[in-house]
C-alpha cells in the first residue's frame, strides 16, 4: 500500500478543499461563477478535420493544481481533469452522450446480480511510463491508498465500505459494504486515475510534483503558478497516439482573460464552468462544446442553526427569490436559471415533480410573518467569496429579500481561504453560496444530502432521504433509479436544505485549428485524440 504521513489538520481540511475547488472556479467564472483509438465505446465530441502528427497546444485553466497525484488533484472538468487524463488516461469514463460508463484501460467493470461484488478486468500489456505493469495489483494499491486516512485523499468518499482482492494478474474482485449497481460511477468520479505504485513508493512526498502514469503524455516541467509542460509518452499503450508532441497547461484565473487568450491566438483550448463561455466564443470566432452536468449554483442553508433550523424559514427563502428573473437581470440571456441539482431533462427524475418551492411572494411573506410572530424573524448573514461576480449575485438576493417584512440578509464576503475554513471546515455559517459540477448524481448528490456524509455541509438529516439514496444505489434498472431519485426530489423539495438558482454546464472552447476535441465525464478531454488540423 502507498504511504504518506499527513498532519491531523490537513486530514480535516481535505473534503472541504475538494468541494471548494469547483466552487471557486464557478464563482470566478460565471457570477456566483469520436472514438478513434479511444478503446471501447464512444464519447461526446466535436472538432472535425484530420489531425496531423505532431505540434503543440496551450491550454489555460482557471486554477493551479494542488498536486498531480490521484489523491490531491481535483477531478472537476474545469480544474485538473484534462491534466490528469493527459498523465494517467482513464480506467473507465462516462460518456455524456448516453450517460453510460465505458471502459478505457479497463477491459470491463461489471457487478454481480445484487451489486455487492464487482469484477474489474484490465487490458493486457499496458504499462506506466516507468515500465511498471498496469495491472490489478497497481489498481488495488491506488484504491487502498485512497481509503487510507493517512493519505488525506480528497476522493476517499468513493472508497467508503469498499475492499478489493487481486484474483488474477489483470483481475480485481471488489466487495462493497452496501450493494450498489452504480459503483462504476464512483470509479469515474474519483478512482479512474491510477499512478505507478513503483514511482510513488520511491518518492511519496515528491510524487505530486513528479507524477508517473500510463497516459499519452509525461510531465517535463512544472513552474508553479505559471505552466505545466507535458511531452509525448513514447511508450503509450495505444500505437500512433497521441497526436500532439507537447501540451502546455497555463494558469489564468480571470474568466475574461482566459477566453481572450484563445481569441488572440495565444492559447488553443480551455475548459471552463463559465455558462457565458459559449456565447462569448461566438463573438471571438471560436468553437465551443457545451455539456449540462449535475449540480449547479445554490443558496446553502445551515439546517442546524437559526433561522434555517426551521423548515418554514427555508421554504420562505426559496419562495421569496425568483431565479429566472435574477439570471435575466444579472446576465441577460447568457446564463440559464435552474431549480434542481438534477440537470434539465435528466432521465433520472420525473420532470413533473417540483424540485423546490415555486416563486410565491405572498406565501413567502406569510411564512416570514408567521415566524416573526413566534419570535423567530428570519435574520441571517450570507457567507460568500470576495470577488466581483459572487458579490454581485449576493447583493441582488439581498436587495430582493430585504423588500419583504420580517427578513433581513447581511453579506459577509471573504477571501477563498477564509471561506473554506469558516464555511466548509468549521461550518460556521447561517447561509452560504455553493456550487457543484457533477458527472453523475452518485456520489456527489448522495454526499450532498446523506446525513452521514462528511460533505453534507448543510447538516441535512432526514432518514427518508437516506432511504431514497440507498434505493438509488441498489437500483438494478434505470427505471428503478429514476423512481428512487424522484422520491428524493419530493422529500428535499419539502425540506429545502438549499435553493438552486443556476444550472451547471461545462464548456470546452477551442480554436478552429484544433481537432479531436472529445469531452467525457464532466468536462475532461481524451487527450490522446487532441490534435492540430493538417
Amino acid at each position: 500500500m502507498f504511504s504518506r504521513t499527513t498532519p491531523p489538520r490537513r486530514r480535516k481540511l481535505s473534503a472541504a478543499v475538494a468541494a471548494a475547488v469547483a466552487l471557486t472556479l464557478s464563482l470566478a467564472a460565471c457570477g456566483g461563477g469520436s472514438d478513434d483509438g479511444a478503446g471501447s465505446g464512444s464519447a461526446s465530441g466535436t472538432g472535425g478535420g484530420t489531425a496531423k502528427q505532431g505540434g503543440a497546444v496551450t491550454i489555460p485553466l482557471a486554477t493551479e493544481s494542488r498536486g498531480l497525484d490521484p489523491f490531491t488533484a481535483s477531478y472537476t472538468g474545469s480544474a485538473d481533469s484534462s491534466r490528469m487524463a493527459a498523465l494517467y488516461d482513464f480506467l473507465v469514463y462516462l460518456d455524456p452522450a448516453d450517460g453510460k460508463v465505458k471502459p478505457r484501460i479497463a477491459e470491463s467493470l461489471t457487478p454481480d446480480a445484487t451489486g455487492a461484488v464487482w469484477t474489474l478486468k484490465i487490458k493486457p500489456n499496458v504499462k506506466f511510463s516507468d515500465g511498471t505493469p498496469y495491472d490489478a495489483a497497481a489498481v488495488k494499491a491506488n484504491w487502498d491508498a485512497n481509503n487510507d486516512p493517512a493519505m488525506n485523499s480528497i476522493h476517499r468518499v468513493n472508497m467508503a465500505g469498499v475492499t478489493s482482492e487481486v484474483t488474477g494478474p489483470l483481475e480485481l474482485k471488489v466487495t462493497l459494504a452496501k450493494p450498489s449497481l452504480n459503483f462504476d460511477r464512483n470509479v469515474v468520479n474519483g478512482l479512474t486515475y491510477i499512478a505507478s505504485p513503483t514511482a510513488f513508493k520511491a518518492d511519496p512526498k515528491g510524487f505530486a510534483g513528479k507524477p508517473v502514469g500510463a497516459g499519452p503524455f509525461v510531465l517535463k516541467e512544472w513552474v508553479r503558478g505559471n505552466r505545466q509542460t507535458l511531452v509525448r509518452n513514447p511508450t503509450y499503450w495505444q500505437a500512433g497516439l497521441p497526436k500532439l508532441d507537447q501540451v502546455t497547461f497555463t494558469v489564468i484565473s480571470d474568466a475574461t482573460q482566459l477566453l481572450n487568450t484563445l481569441g488572440n491566438g495565444q492559447a488553443d483550448i480551455t475548459v471552463t464552468s463559465n455558462a457565458e463561455a459559449d456565447d462569448i466564443a461566438k463573438t471571438k470566432h471560436l468553437e465551443a462544446l457545451t455539456t449540462p452536468v449535475y449540480g449547479g449554483q445554490y443558496f446553502l442553508m445551515n439546517t442546524r442553526r437559526a433561522p434555517f433550523d426551521d423548515p418554514r424559514a427555508r421554504r420562505a427563502l426559496a419562495m421569496a427569490l425568483d431565479s429566472p428573473a435574477m439570471m435575466k437581470t444579472l446576465y441577460g440571456d447568457n446564463i440559464k436559471a435552474a431549480d434542481s441539482v438534477f440537470k434539465e431533462n435528466s432521465p433520472l427524475v420525473d420532470p413533473a415533480v417540483p424540485a423546490q418551492p415555486a416563486y410565491n411572494q405572498a406565501e413567502a411573506q406569510k411564512l416570514f410573518d408567521e415566524l416573526a410572530a413566534e419570535g423567530k424573524p428570519v435574520r441571517f448573514t450570507y457567507l460568500t467569496q470576495q470577488n466581483t461576480n459572487a458579490r454581485k449575485t449576493a447583493e441582488y438576493m439581498q436587495s430582493r429579500l430585504n423588500q419583504y417584512k420580517n427578513v433581513s440578509m447581511e453579506i459577509e464576503a471573504v477571501e477563498v481561504g477564509a471561506y473554506i475554513t469558516k464555511g466548509l471546515v468549521n461550518r460556521d455559517f447561517q447561509a452560504q453560496n455553493f456550487g457543484m459540477w457533477l458527472v453523475d448524481p452518485d456520489p456527489g448528490i448522495d454526499s450532498l444530502y446523506r446525513s452521514t456524509s462528511p460533505t453534507n455541509y448543510s447538516g441535512y438529516n432526514n432518514p427518508a432521504a437516506d432511504a431514497a439514496l440507498d434505493k438509488a444505489r441498489a437500483a438494478s434498472t434505470e427505471e428503478a433509479r429514476r423512481a428512487a431519485y424522484t422520491e428524493l426530489v419530493k422529500i428535499t423539495a419539502q425540506d429545502v436544505p438549499l435553493f438552486v438558482w443556476q444550472e451547471a454546464v461545462t464548456v470546452i472552447v477551442y480554436r478552429s485549428t484544433v481537432t479531436g476535441v472529445t469531452m467525457v465525464n464532466d468536462g475532461a478531454m481524451l487527450m490522446d485524440q487532441v490534435g492540430l488540423k493538417k
